[in-house]
């Protein structure tokens, strides 16, 4: 087959998925019911009560939901443990830092933002704590630090510290990680608020805005005030002069131990959170969002006061709940259900249908925010809506078909970092237009608040995030990069590579196109493939004749056609 006429096909596909995509999400309805929950000192108590037999329809969504993808065997594994023993055996899995492994690699060769992309493929693809590397992923989203900016790029020791505290903090505690990653040198070099000076009349300078804007519209409070269950007010969350006010709070922190205007970077302090410059912070009361920040001239001991009072802010529970449903579950969540979560966030706590608590009682902890999710009806329940459910993203889509036939290995920690064939600089547009630490903004690839102009969807007033992403160019490149991994070169097993595969089980189905299929369905979309769908590729399969001198070769192509079409699928490109 040519590329001219892979390329024509697959503009075909696309433009039917894009058609199919429009209609494919749930019709969000004002709803009037409060937060519910126990009301206990246990915090928010589960409101499904998990199944005495989980089918594997169910054992699929949950995994959809909170990891990378899954085998059949993660699929049995989670079956047997039931829903509530894996999620608390997930809390417990350890993980692998990038710092160590970034310092290393930089001993013997240059760290690139590939360098990176590598090892959160890894993670991604074979690493056991899989809800952490879900979560994580999900506030690399929201909390954007990108190695496209310049000045992060020269700076890519210090990313790892970034990476690291997404790591160790997608399951601990999100009101501690805005902590954190407020005095990161890689935060504060992206959004510019490392070596931000103090006003000065004289010379007609201001501070840098940028950090004070971006902290309260996307990592904290958002735009408008909402209410408990996430619903705009209609009254703006802030002003220009509540923007100032924090933005003077944001001066005089620079690179530790070093000057400030002219600082010397090194192992010692690259990996230092900001210090505080006295003669650089100003001094005079600084006022924002009803408070005035007025404790001298220690930059650390402001900006800790500053952001008391602003996770402390109502609208941080739902404006974060919200978020984290639509990147794990559904992009239109109930009010309801982001109330419940927005519950549990507060109260730190959220006890699962086995009785046992997750959390440390602690506000923003998202251990019990990620429960709550995970196990409210809205994500377990089989849905009534034909409509609900959200555009996956093509890293997951190709996450997941890695992880279903991966070639079993364990996460690296010390010597060669594997290579990752087809992953790298994926985010090009003629690619998928998406990889991990390569945002284009701080506003991520794609607003959770995006409405796809001109589609169904919009005229029933639903939001479409990932939508925004689906370029004709990208949607090409989506298709011909999977067929790519689906059918290209064989992959070395000499040498450490994340991505190698087996679908040797496949193979042994491929005499019958109506039995390949069925499982194709089973382990890829969770059985919910149409029946139209399914005849269409049983079809297409059957119409790879088995005959000849290449029996093994005639059906390897069957199971890479059945892939492919699977994989470019509605039931597969949205996740129900």
């Amino acid at each position: 087959m040519t590329r001219y006429v892979r390329l024509v096909r697959s503009s075909m596909m696309a433009g039917l998925s894009i058609l199919a995509l429009s209609a494919c999400f749930p019709n969000e309805e004002p709803d009037s019911e409060t937060a519910s929950g126990s009301g206990s000192s246990n915090g928010p108590g589960a409101q499904f009560t998990p199944p005495a037999v989980i089918t594997d329809a169910e054992a699929f969504r949950i995994a959809q939901q909170a990891t990378f993808g899954a085998s059949p065997t993660d699929l049995d594994g989670l079956k047997n443990a039931g829903f509530d023993a894996w999620f608390q055996a997930q809390l417990a899995m350890p993980y692998v830092p990038y710092r160590d492994r970034i310092e290393e690699e930089a001993l013997s060769n240059w760290v690139s933002d590939n360098t990176f992309q590598r090892l959160f493929w890894e993670r991604a693809v074979h690493g056991e704590d899989q809800l952490r590397q879900r979560m994580a992923y999900a506030l690399s989203q929201i909390v954007v630090v990108s190695l496209l900016d310049p000045q992060v790029r020269g700076q890519r020791l210090s990313f790892a510290t970034y990476a690291d505290l997404l790591q160790e903090q997608a399951l601990g505690n999100y009101c501690q990680l805005i902590r954190d990653i407020s005095l990161n040198p890689a935060m504060g070099l992206f959004l510019t608020h490392l070596g931000n000076p103090r006003a000065d009349e004289e010379a007609g300078f201001v501070p840098d805005e940028n950090y004070a804007r971006e902290v309260m519209q996307l990592f904290t409070i958002g735009l408008e005030d909402l209410d408990p269950q996430g619903r705009p007010t209609g009254t703006e969350s802030y002003t220009g002069d509540d923007v100032r006010g924090l933005a003077a709070v944001f001066t005089g922190l620079g690179w530790g131990d070093t000057d400030f205007f002219y600082p010397r970077v090194s192992d010692f302090n690259r990996y230092l959170p900001m210090e505080s410059f006295l003669a650089q912070h100003e001094e005079a009361p600084k006022s924002f969002l009803g408070t005035t920040i007025d404790l001298g001239t220690d930059a650390i001991v402001s900006v800790e006061a500053a952001l008391d009072h602003l996770l402390g802010n109502p609208n941080v529970a739902p404006f974060i709940s919200k978020q984290l449903i639509q990147k794990l579950v559904t992009s239109n969540p109930s009010p309801a259900y982001v109330g419940r979560v927005a519950e549990a966030f507060e109260a730190g706590s959220f006890r699962l249908a086995s009785g046992e608590t997750v959390g440390t009682g602690t506000r923003c902890d998202l251990a019990a925010t990620t429960a709550a999710i995970l196990m409210d009806p809205e994500a377990r329940e089989e849905p009534t809506d034909v409509n609900y459910g959200k555009i996956r993203n093509p890293v997951l889509r190709l996450a997941q078909l890695i992880r279903t036939f991966r070639v079993e290995a364990t996460v690296t920690s010390s010597g060669e970092i594997p290579r990752a064939w087809t992953l790298d600089r994926l985010e090009d547009g003629r690619a998928f237009g998406i990889n991990a630490f390569v945002s284009p903004s701080v506003f991520n690839f794609y607003r959770p608040g995006y409405v796809g102009p001109g589609t169904e969807s919009a005229a029933q007033g639903l939001v479409t995030p990932e939508y925004q992403i689906a370029t004709t160019p990208s949607m090409v490149g989506y298709i011909n990069t999977m067929e790519d991994f689906i059918d290209g070169p064989p992959l070395s097993d000499s040498a450490p590579n994340v991505a190698l595969t087996n679908t040797t089980a496949l193979l042994t189905l491929a005499d019958d196109p109506q039995a390949l299929v069925t499982e194709i369905d089973r382990i890829m979309t969770g059985g919910l493939m149409s029946t139209e769908n399914i005849q269409t590729i049983e079809a297409a399969v059957d119409a790879v004749a088995v005959a000849g001198g290449d029996l093994d070769g005639d059906r390897r192509r069957r199971v890479e056609l059945a892939l492919l079409m699977a994989v470019t699928s509605p039931e597969y490109m949205v996740q129900r």
